[in-house]
């Protein structure tokens, strides 16, 4: 079995990435589980996973490198029980240190062998100047903790500005492997394939991480008191909501009316929050799911539109009752507030449409 931990700051391909990585090695005929860390309450990024096929299972209401270790191990243990996968993905939060979701699953004294990959860590080439400008400090330690870090979305980088992206991110960590990706060009997920096979020394580094524990008790201690959680030293604040949508409100909508009243939606929650925080980055998504079709949206900083995406099921015979999730977190609003901004535009655009609608 191997088990492969990504991760990167919000907004930085995470999801797409690895939805690139599990099909690969599906196509290989291997099974492949993942785990996907989701900052809120509500588990958003697993039904985009699932679409493809792959076996998911989220870990929400938290960040698994500070607060959730035990649903962790539970998550993992249950997973090789009933599926035994010969690949594990971890996806982690983008406000989690995914150096200490490795260090943490190395210490569980898992119940079999296993090849644990390179720790891959993604730097969004596309919003570098603005991540450095808002977290640097936050990104600087992500970034540091990476055996591997692939400078993300390369095909929508400059050509002049990428090797400038690579440089900075080999100054914060002269150790890392630096390599660019683009989730559209074979090429490149296949050069990151070739990364991830690497095998570590599992026994050198397990023996310095067991020094750690026995110096300070836990590897997320300092000083004898308990660190600030990665979600509080990020500075996001941030807000998951889930709504079940009547059906029978709707009958006389087509998907042409609901990308519509999608797009809307997210103009209104990314232009409410843009009136509080000019400068922000971090992730916001939408997902508006009507039978078999998935109608998604998602922003990033406050310099982008909108990136809309339609997915067709891959399950057309069961699919889920109509439900609409959003996640929102981003640099410089308070949590509270976007929960008001998200709670407000929800009711302004789905009442306009006559859709009714109940939380989940």
């Amino acid at each position: 079995m191997k088990i492969i931990v990504i991760g990167g700051f919000l907004g930085s391909g995470k999801t797409t990435a690895l939805v690139r990585i599990g099909t690969y090695y599906s196509s290989l005929g291997k099974s492949v589980g993942i785990i996907v860390n989701e900052v809120g309450e509500v588990g958003i990024d697993g039904d985009v996973i699932s679409q493809y096929g792959l076996e998911t299972k989220e870990i929400t209401a938290g960040c698994i490198c500070c607060s959730l270790k035990v649903s962790l191990r539970a998550t993992l243990l249950l997973m090789i029980d009933n599926y035994n996968p010969d690949i594990i993905i971890i996806e982690s939060t983008g406000v989690a240190y995914p150096g200490a979701i490795r260090d943490e699953v190395m210490l569980m004294n898992l119940p079999m062998d296993y090849d644990m990959a390179p720790l891959l860590t993604l730097f969004d080439g596309s919003r570098f100047k603005q991540i450095l400008k808002e977290i640097k400090n936050f990104a600087s330690q992500q970034l540091a903790q990476a055996e591997v870090i692939a400078v993300s979305k390369a095909d929508i980088v400059d050509a002049s500005t990428l090797p400038i992206v690579m440089a900075a991110a080999q100054q914060i960590n002269p150790k890392a492997e630096i390599i660019t990706l683009s989730s559209k060009d074979p090429t490149s997920i296949a050069r990151l394939i070739d990364v991830l096979e690497r095998n570590q020394d599992l026994e050198a580094r397990l023996a310095d991480l067991k020094k750690v524990v026995a110096n300070d008790g836990s590897l997320l201690m300092a000083d004898g008191k308990p660190k600030a959680t990665s979600i509080i030293e990020s500075g996001v604040g941030s807000f998951a909501t889930e709504y079940l949508l009547v059906e029978s409100s709707f009958k006389n909508l087509s998907n042409p009316d609901f990308e519509r009243i999608a797009r809307t939606l997210m103009s209104r929650i990314r232009g409410d929050i843009l009136k509080i925080s000019p400068g922000f980055i971090g992730h916001v998504k939408l997902f508006l799911e009507i039978g078999p079709s998935l109608f998604k949206l998602s922003v990033t900083t406050s310099e982008e539109d909108p990136v809309y995406d339609f997915i067709p099921s891959a399950n057309e015979i069961s699919a889920p009752e109509p439900n609409l999730k959003i996640l929102s977190a981003v640099t410089g609003v308070e949590s509270p507030e976007v929960k008001r901004i998200v709670q407000t535009a929800v009711k302004d655009i789905l009442s306009e449409n006559g859709i009714d609608f109940n939380a989940a």
